[in-house]
């Protein structure tokens, strides 16, 4: 949800897009007011937890201020080459087949700062025998990341382990985010792809050619990889049969590994099904999808985080991977009924089971949500969401919570 700011209350966005062309240059601009109301300040117990899992400092507990501003979102200048476009600003970006939030870049968080984008908008093939790898696309970023607060010395030969930073103040300078993407059409009804992102940066991190490389690379210093790097591999393949009709697609997460084929049993994964029509009703498709952050071999508190760079694998505090987030496991079924190729109705139920070796007797949330997404002959759209969702995370509340939420 691009990072907006959320609150038990009221909470507003309102916002506008718009964009300019002129010959192979693209001007592109989106800007929201966001307001957002006050929250308390988390628990001793809440800061305790952050201190024994991520080494985060135990205090002062500070409260959520209310938020009222305007932020720009995806804000960037293109420049197409080819069939390639070159870009820098803000640009979200969405890497994986999963509706529901990939494993490893998602528009969950805002979008980075300061991003240098390339992008093969068209497929390219190799010649000779690799031709057998099909049409091919690329893309690569580096942008700054915003609003981590904490950073350790660990792996930078510090004789003792210090952190660096403290609550309601950012890191100066703040670490770098970047990653490459590649995949394959194999087949017209196959598809694969590997991406990897690496952070790298903030307080006595100093980012340049050689660091970018060794970083981006994996290679080792004081005994373990420079920066924050993980990998994915996904697919989706059209079923035999029913090419038209059903679409299975998958994807998996590795920390700190070239690759995440060869270690599947430490991976974070997650899968679907994704069924465009139903036999008899050809407007109406299903959508079944789950996964899991905690894999059985290995350590299951450990995706999505870095002995060195302690604040997460966030920006501005939200998480850019999946929605299961750290150690859980979780499952969602979509359905939509298409009324016009631009208007549809849906219903989504979501279950997310929170590991109770991360946090504390574990937890779990349910959720029911209906929506609607209309766009009419003269542009207008209408977006509408009720939810009602109930929760048990014995952390932050002692007995089972419900609450609704609507949003127009």
């Amino acid at each position: 949800d691009y990072g907006r700011p959320y609150e038990e209350g009221f909470n507003a966005v309102d916002g506008a897009s718009g964009w300019t062309t002129a010959g192979p240059l693209v001007f592109y601009v989106r800007g929201e007011y966001q307001s957002a109301p006050s929250a308390s300040a988390p628990t001793p117990a809440v800061l305790d937890f952050f201190n024994r899992t991520d080494n985060w400092p135990t205090g002062p507990a500070l409260p959520v201020a209310s938020i009222s501003r305007f932020r720009l979102l995806d804000t960037y200048l293109g420049f197409n080459l080819g069939n390639w476009q070159f870009s820098f600003g803000k640009n979200s970006l969405w890497w994986g087949p999963s509706e529901g939030g990939t494993m490893m870049f998602t528009n969950n968080a805002a979008p980075l700062n300061n991003t240098f984008t390339v992008d093969r908008v068209s497929p390219f093939r190799l010649p000779w025998l690799f031709s057998y790898l099909g049409d091919i696309r690329f893309e690569g970023f580096i942008g700054h990341m915003t609003g981590l607060e904490f950073q350790t010395t660990f792996n930078t030969g510090a004789s003792t382990i210090a952190v660096r930073g403290q609550y309601g103040k950012n890191l100066h300078p703040q670490p770098f985010l970047s990653g490459g993407k590649v995949s394959f059409k194999l087949t017209p009804n196959f598809e694969f792809g590997m991406s990897k992102t690496t952070v790298y940066g903030g307080p006595g991190n100093p980012l340049n050619v050689t660091t970018f490389l060794d970083s981006a690379f994996g290679k080792h210093y004081h005994g373990d990889v420079l920066g924050d790097g993980r990998t994915t591999a996904d697919f989706s393949y059209r079923i035999p049969g029913l090419r038209n009709w059903l679409t299975l697609y998958g994807e998996s997460l590795s920390e700190d590994e070239p690759s995440p084929i060869p270690y599947m049993r430490r991976n974070a994964s997650q899968g679907g099904l994704y069924l465009a029509k139903f036999p008899g009703v050809p407007k109406l498709d299903l959508r079944l999808e789950g996964g899991y952050s905690n894999p059985v071999a290995f350590c299951g508190i450990c995706i999505y985080y870095n002995g060195q760079y302690n604040s997460g694998y966030n920006n501005d505090g939200r998480l850019i991977g999946t929605w299961i987030g750290r150690a859980a496991q979780g499952e969602q079924i979509r359905t939509n009924y298409w009324v016009g190729p631009r208007k549809r109705i849906g219903l989504e139920l979501r279950h997310r089971t929170l590991d109770p070796g991360y946090v504390p007797q574990g937890g779990n949330q349910n959720d029911i949500a209906v929506d609607a997404d209309i766009l009419t002959g003269i542009g207008f759209r209408f977006q509408g969401n009720l939810q009602y969702e109930r929760w048990q995370i014995p952390l932050l509340a002692t007995t089972r919570q419900s609450d609704v939420s609507v949003s127009v």
